[in-house]
């Protein structure tokens, strides 16, 4: 049995792939919106891993913390392959050939449902999230779960708030699995 340690920002991408997967894992999920405090989230991050401590660990997270290495390196723990949760979804590749359109704001399902959270974290009222988020031509949901049409409402509140249009992109969550098993496959090294 597997530990895998996820931002919750991934949880129902995680549920998804779990059933999918040739080897049994234990999910625990953390607060997406520890990333915009390197110090919670070092400290959640480090009680997790001692929780977890006597499984070989896969850390569903991105570089979000500057130091991921250095805080996994005590532990059995892989993290995956990706800089941050949206090139875990759609890959770096993808990520940078849409760059070349312009800048956009990715929201996959959990950030759809955590934004406010994060964005009060921040301290970013309305005008000042308008103000940090005005370098973007637009936002892009990607739509995970296959559920855009039952969540116009909240991407229109995500519109209302920040004045980003938003675009929707279907994605399959292969690209996601194959990170897990990825990782897994580097514990057996």
């Amino acid at each position: 049995m597997y530990a895998l340690i996820s931002c919750g920002v991934f949880r129902d991408e995680v549920e998804r792939v779990v059933s999918d997967l040739d080897f049994s894992v234990q999910c625990r999920y953390l607060d997406p919106g520890l990333h915009v405090d390197f110090d919670e989230l070092s400290s959640e991050l480090k009680r997790e891993l001692e929780r977890c401590r006597d499984r070989k660990i896969i850390v569903a997270y991105g570089a979000c913390h500057p130091r991921m290495e250095e805080l996994l390196s005590p532990y059995r723990a892989a993290l995956l392959d990706c800089q941050n949760c949206v090139d875990a979804l759609i890959t770096r590749r993808e990520v940078e050939r849409r760059a070349e359109k312009g800048l956009y704001f990715y929201l996959s399902p959990g950030w759809l449902d955590c934004w406010r959270d994060m964005f009060r974290r921040l301290n970013w009222t309305q005008e000042e999230a308008r103000m940090e988020l005005g370098s973007f031509k637009g936002s892009v949901y990607l739509d995970t779960l296959g559920d855009a049409r039952s969540r116009e409402d909240a991407l229109m509140e995500f519109f209302d708030y920040t004045l980003l249009t938003c675009e929707i992109m279907p994605v399959n969550l292969d690209h996601f699995k194959s990170l897990i098993i990825k990782a897994k496959n580097r514990l057996e090294e």
